[in-house]
């Protein structure tokens, strides 16, 4: 698969230490340390991705971008090529003549990030019971010293749909047992 207009197979680093990672939403500012690529993943077979780990305050976090693919929209493609070269932009790299030199370049640079938090049903993978979680997600970002926008608004809590995605995996979980009262639900 040819995918545009990164180069994944000559960009990845990958970290193997156990890291402290940012929990709270908010703006941060930020030091690209590393890039990791879905062509690091054991047999994965989804849309592939690029992930810049970055260190805020001795934490780390990650901003997962979707890479650029010829069976994409025009639209999608152009929108995933301006989401890039803005964050590569913020962080300072000014050469886009070749793809790898360009995200490589970003490695070491710092810039202010803006991180939400989204809520998301998943499983337990040790017990299989349905839990709900929250994850740190890449919202935009702005040059180093410059204000970037946070605002706790712009966290995304479960919908009703999946609210209710919840209550039946935990009815299918307890063997169709009553699902809890309102009140003991997470949300």
């Amino acid at each position: 698969m040819n995918v545009l207009p990164f180069d994944l197979n000559t960009t990845s680093q990958k970290t193997k230490e156990k890291v402290d990672y940012l929990k709270e939403p908010g703006a941060y500012n930020c030091k690209i340390i590393s890039i990791t690529t879905s062509d690091l993943l054991d047999n994965y077979k989804g849309s592939p991705f690029i992930t810049f780990n970055v260190d805020a305050n001795g934490k780390q976090s990650r901003v997962q971008m979707w890479a650029v693919k010829q069976t994409d929209k025009p639209s999608t493609q152009d929108w995933k090529k301006k989401q890039m070269k803005d964050f590569l932009v913020n962080a300072g790299v000014k050469d886009f003549s070749d793809d790898s030199t360009a995200m490589n370049e970003a490695i070491g640079k710092e810039l202010m990030i803006t991180f939400i938090s989204e809520e998301y049903v998943t499983t337990d993978k040790e017990s299989g019971q349905p839990v709900i979680r929250e994850a740190l997600k890449y919202r935009w970002s702005n040059k180093s010293g410059a204000n970037c926008l946070y605002n706790p608004d712009m966290n995304k809590k479960l919908s009703a749909e999946d609210k209710d995605k919840y209550r039946t995996m935990v009815e299918e979980y307890k063997g169709n047992a009553s699902v809890p009262a309102e009140e003991d639900l997470p949300f």
